[in-house]
């Protein structure tokens, strides 16, 4: 739980984002993103004020349009400002402090204006709200201008898409602060919004889960899972334990470029529930080295089913590791479904549709934010007759990275699901016995 801090008045903000003020200094980029009702622009216009007042900083307040920004912000500003009687001097331009000369200007970033950046370069801050309404060609072209020694870029959003170009951009990187927030987090919402949002959520729980709880439009069936479902998987908990746990470990390889080596490990936490345990990652071209790490994870982990993508480079790999480990699974993504009701067209799809299944059904408790992120912008294709998921080539064009992270998670799921006979195994079968006698360092 968290506990309030001791503040001036005018940082009173939700406690859920005062890492925006104690942590501040600690990262160049700021994403808040959340509902209706959740204080994001009202905190970083608090924040904003306030670090203008003790020293002399450059601010810009950007919109995609500008006079929805000067009729919006401007006023939450000028709000503030007469609230607490600061010093500061509201014009038709900017609005200035007396004292310390700290400005802050408003810019909009329309798609056919944002080619005009001057007056960016020696901006201190930069804060976009609204960016979901944001192109990815304007984080291009401004993105690059903050270059001031520094300098900072906050965006306040509620996402319309689940692979949004801000989102995208902000996505696991280690210096973006990320917080997401809703109005049941924020302590000082108005009891009338708090009514406004119990009213929506009973004419439409579409429309409550993206205006109050934050949640992305899905974009017709274009997309996999459901952003809801992938939320509420980080939440699930699990209230009837096993005596025995079982566990698989899944491999995907890396194919080419800045893939990823990925090793899932999922175990057993109820009858039917499943708990993203542990994630490895690493990347490195030698194959020798990266079936040692393997050998050596699953001499660590001692899973019951240990399943590697066998597509590309995997196929030799996966033979070496099989002299290890006899009962390793190769899974071969555009190999034939093993589900003869399966609309799935190759096992790739069939993998991910019961991955789906899962997150569906509430069997799956998600904990690592790669996979998450990833699962998110996965798309499914239909086909007369069948279906498919998008490609990793198509995948790493748009997203500028592979699915490494969602594709093991899938193999594991995958495995659950067609391969739990291997569970009831007699123990002194060869399979799931631990290699003692190999040594990757030597």
């Amino acid at each position: 739980m968290q506990t309030l801090m001791k503040v001036p008045e005018i940082l009173n903000i939700p406690p859920k984002l005062f890492p925006v003020i104690t942590d501040f200094n600690n990262y160049s980029r700021i994403l808040l993103e959340g509902g209706r009702g959740s204080a994001k622009t009202q905190s970083i216009a608090r924040v904003l004020l306030y670090i203008g007042e003790k020293r002399k900083v450059r601010i810009c307040c950007g919109r995609v349009i500008k006079d929805s920004i000067e009729q919006s912000v401007k006023a939450v500003f000028k709000g503030l400002i007469d609230e607490f009687k600061l010093n500061y001097t509201v014009s038709e331009k900017e609005i200035r402090h007396n004292k310390s000369g700290t400005t802050l200007f408003f810019k909009g970033f329309r798609e056919n204006e944002i080619v005009n950046v001057k007056g960016l370069e020696g901006v201190d801050i930069l804060w976009i709200d609204e960016a979901e309404t944001v192109t990815k060609r304007a984080v291009d072209v401004i993105v690059p201008t903050i270059r001031k020694p520094n300098s900072k870029i906050i965006f306040t959003m509620n996402r319309f898409v689940r692979n949004d170009p801000v989102y995208v951009y902000c996505a696991g990187r280690p210096d973006c602060l990320h917080i997401s927030i809703n109005y049941f987090e924020n302590p000082y919402c108005p009891k009338e919004l708090i009514k406004e949002a119990e009213i929506c959520k009973a004419k439409s729980e579409k429309d409550y889960n993206h205006i109050w709880l934050g949640h992305p439009l899905d974009q017709a069936n274009d997309f996999l899972i459901a952003a809801s479902k992938i939320e509420f998987a980080k939440t699930l908990k699990f209230n009837n334990e096993v005596i025995k746990k079982h566990s698989v470990m899944a491999v995907d390889l890396a194919g080419s470029g800045g893939d990823l080596n990925v090793v899932k490990l999922l175990t057993q936490q109820s009858a039917n529930g499943w708990l993203e345990e542990i994630t490895e990652k690493w990347s490195e071209p030698d194959t020798d080295i990266t079936i040692g790490k393997i050998i050596t994870f699953y001499a660590l982990y001692k899973p019951d089913i240990l399943i590697i993508d066998a597509d590309g480079v995997g196929y030799s790999m996966v033979n070496s590791i099989k002299k290890s480990i006899p009962g390793t699974i190769a899974f071969r993504g555009a190999g034939k479904v093993k589900n003869i009701n399966s609309n799935a067209k190759n096992a790739r799809a069939e993998g991910y549709l019961t991955l789906k299944e899962f997150l569906q059904n509430g069997w799956l408790k998600l904990t690592c934010e790669n996979s998450c992120r990833q699962l998110e912008y996965l798309k499914v294709i239909y086909k007369p007759g069948y279906v498919l998921i998008q490609s990793k080539d198509e995948i790493r064009k748009e997203q500028g990275e592979s699915p490494d992270f969602a594709d093991a998670l899938m193999m594991a799921v995958y495995a659950i699901d067609k391969y739990s006979y291997m569970f009831h195994q007699d123990e002194e079968q060869s399979f799931g016995r631990v290699i003692t006698d190999f040594n990757p360092f030597e």
